[in-house]
């Protein structure tokens, strides 16, 4: 899921890519908490409203209320990140891109509140080489997940519907649970059609990119058997390579 953000320490969310979200980009993040947004992609799909939604980066929040006696949002620090579609927030992702739980606010985050939930300066984060913000999204679909030896057709499946914007999904969906499988499912949690009762989406939203089972994409791929390399000692790295890098495989 995206990220619901704790109470506390710093958060650091660097050059990922959000995509299709309904509600949540990323949430929480109150009271002591520092975050840092930095050049992220943010692309919306079929399922994403229109609104406030389409252009949130973070919609921090005040859980703590009943704590203190007035709100207690953390503090952020937001720049470079990308929303597919929407200028503004892209050249300041303060203007509208970071929201509030509170309410819909017409005029955005009061000033006051605004000044102590921003910073100008990112929070201190371990040490890593951050892609420049104009080359996120093809960087990172280049290179993410498992890609050796090559990836598989579900990543690649992923991968070609986050560049095109475009839902997979089969046209025909077998006949046993095309839904998912509800075994176990409280009765009164059931829909007449047996399914669950309390889904946030349509049970069709597979047609728009959010499955609910892996049939309504194909399946899981078949993959070869092979031969396992040799472990002695079973620490998870065949013996040839850690000869190779000077290790005991003992």
């Amino acid at each position: 899921r995206n990220p619901s953000i704790g109470w506390g320490g710093v958060f650091n969310f660097v050059n990922n890519i959000v995509y299709n979200w309904v509600h949540r980009t990323a949430d929480g993040g109150e009271f002591s908490t520092m975050s840092n947004f930095i050049n992220n992609y943010y692309k919306p799909g079929p399922l994403t409203p229109k609104g406030a939604i389409s252009y949130r980066i973070v919609k921090s929040e005040s859980r703590s209320n009943k704590l203190f006696p007035w709100a207690q949002y953390g503090r952020i620090y937001a720049e470079g990140n990308i929303v597919e579609g929407n200028e503004a927030v892209t050249k300041d992702n303060w203007n509208g891109g970071i929201q509030i739980a509170d309410k819909d606010l017409p005029n955005g985050i009061p000033a006051d509140v605004k000044a102590l939930m921003r910073s100008n300066e990112p929070f201190a984060m371990p040490h890593m080489t951050i892609i420049p913000k104009d080359q996120t999204f093809d960087k990172v679909l280049e290179n993410v997940g498992a890609t050796i030896p090559s990836r598989d057709i579900v990543d690649q499946r992923i991968v070609e519907e986050v560049r095109t914007g475009q839902a997979y999904y089969v046209k025909k969906l077998p006949k046993k649970n095309p839904y998912g499988d509800f075994w176990g499912l409280a009765d009164k949690s059931k829909a007449e059609d047996g399914s669950f009762k309390y889904r946030r989406l349509d049970k069709e939203s597979y047609k728009l990119g959010i499955i609910t089972d892996i049939c309504q994409v194909g399946g899981f791929p078949k993959y070869k058997k092979v031969k396992p390399y040799v472990d002695t000692d079973g620490d998870g790295m065949p013996d040839e390579w850690e000869i190779a890098n000077g290790l005991n495989p003992n």
